[in-house]
């Protein structure tokens, strides 16, 4: 089936998934840390788990 989007339209929401989706992991792994600066190294963790 066709998306009724152009495939700039496409790659502009697919960014923005991404951005969203990021940011929402971000806050979710910030209320499992004990320190906001601990987020970075816990994403690090996360997908080296991951990859």
């Amino acid at each position: 089936t066709e998306l009724a989007m152009t495939e700039g339209a496409v790659k502009v929401a697919v960014h923005r998934l991404r951005r969203r989706f990021r940011e929402l992991v971000r806050e979710e792994i910030a209320h499992t840390v004990a320190e906001p600066e601990d987020v970075d190294d816990e994403l690090r963790q996360l997908f080296a788990a991951l990859g």
